[in-house]
């Protein structure tokens, strides 16, 4: 399966300008790549896969799915599955990285002011706790949020396994009506 890439502009002429003949000194600002694009096209006229960039919130890239024409039923329960599947990490990565920025901000003001500093040192550069002290907080906060990773986990397994199921269904549908119209 074919998987095109979209994203936005700046990020199209920065792919651009690593794609470029090692002799080519100078680029378009609107250069094309194989396989990039700025947005991708609709749903209906999708010959692929689109994956985005990276979203901010979650970190992960979103992925657009084509609807094919003359979709069975198993193709469409598959697709979206994987569309709720998305939605569904989306969702929890996004309140799982949120919440340990927030965290995060929390620990370093209150060692801040612990520590009786200002958060900007003299050359202008951020005041940040030690590395151990650092350490410490991230295995706390992986401590604290293990019940919700396990859950999470069991969860992903569970979609995941039903998404390569409902797949290889697909799969063997298309093979057998291949199969029945060769004859």
């Amino acid at each position: 399966m074919m998987i095109r890439t979209f994203c936005t502009g700046r990020n199209a002429y920065a792919a651009a300008m690593k794609a470029r003949p090692a002799g080519r000194r100078k680029v378009k600002a609107k250069a094309s790549v194989p396989g990039l694009a700025a947005q991708p096209p609709p749903q209906s006229q999708m010959a692929h896969d689109w994956i985005g960039p990276a979203d901010p919130s979650s970190n992960l890239r979103p992925i657009k799915f084509r609807v094919s024409a003359g979709e069975s039923s198993a193709e469409e329960r598959l697709r979206q599955l994987r569309a709720e599947t998305q939605k569904w990490n989306q969702a929890f990565w996004s309140d799982h990285n949120q919440q340990f920025n927030k965290e995060k901000a929390d620990f370093i003001r209150t060692w801040l002011e612990k520590e009786d500093f200002n958060s900007v040192r003299t050359d202008g550069s951020k005041r940040m706790p030690p590395a151990e002290d650092m350490s410490e907080f991230y295995r706390t906060f992986l401590t604290e949020h293990q019940p919700s990773q396990l859950q999470y986990q069991r969860e992903w397994y569970k979609r995941n396994l039903y998404i390569i199921y409902l797949s290889f269904r697909v799969k063997m549908s298309r093979l057998v009506s291949r199969a029945l119209m060769r004859r």
